[in-house]
C-alpha cells in the first residue's frame, strides 16, 4: 500500500500560488530597481548642473544664460519629484509583493509539514502492520509443529 496525501491537489495549488507570487516579487524588484536608477541618474544630472551653474556665476555668465539655466533645473526639479512618488509606489509594491511571498511560502510550509506528519504516521502504521503479521506468522508456525 502506498502513500496518499489527502490534501495534495492543495497543496501543489498551493506550491503555485508562491510560484506565481515569487513571479510577481521578482518582477516588483525589477521594476523598482530601474526607476529607482532612473531617479538616481535624475539626482545626478541635477547635481552636475548645479555644479556647472556654479562655475558659470564665478567665471561670468550672461543672465539669459542663468536664466535658461535656472529654467531647465526647474523643470528638471519637477521631474525628480514626480519620479520620487513613483519610485515610493514601487518600492511600497514590492514590500507587499514580498510579504505576500512570505505568507505564502509559511502556508505551503504548513501543507508540507503536515505531509511529512502523514507520512510519518503512515510508515508508523505499516510497521505496526508489518509486525502484527509477523508475530500472526509465527504463532502459527509455533502452532503447526
Amino acid at each position: 500500500m502506498s502513500f496518499q496525501f489527502t490534501l495534495q491537489k492543495i497543496m501543489e495549488l498551493k506550491e503555485r500560488e508562491k510560484n506565481n507570487i515569487q513571479s510577481q516579487y521578482q518582477e516588483a524588484i525589477a521594476k523598482f530597481e530601474i526607476i529607482a536608477t532612473e531617479l538616481y541618474d535624475m539626482l545626478k544630472r541635477k547635481e552636475e548642473l548645479e555644479n556647472n551653474a556654479r562655475e558659470q556665476v564665478t567665471k561670468g555668465i550672461s543672465i539669459y544664460q542663468l536664466q535658461q539655466n535656472q529654467s531647465t533645473l526647474l523643470r528638471l526639479q519637477q521631474e525628480i519629484l514626480v519620479q520620487q512618488r513613483s519610485t515610493q509606489l514601487a518600492r511600497e509594491r514590492m514590500n507587499r509583493k514580498e510579504q505576500d511571498l512570505i505568507n505564502m511560502s509559511i502556508e505551503y510550509k504548513k501543507y508540507e509539514k503536515m505531509k511529512q506528519i502523514k507520512l510519518e504516521q503512515f510508515e508508523e502504521e505499516e510497521k505496526r502492520i508489518e509486525l502484527l503479521q509477523m508475530d500472526d506468522l509465527s504463532i502459527r508456525l509455533f502452532a503447526n509443529r
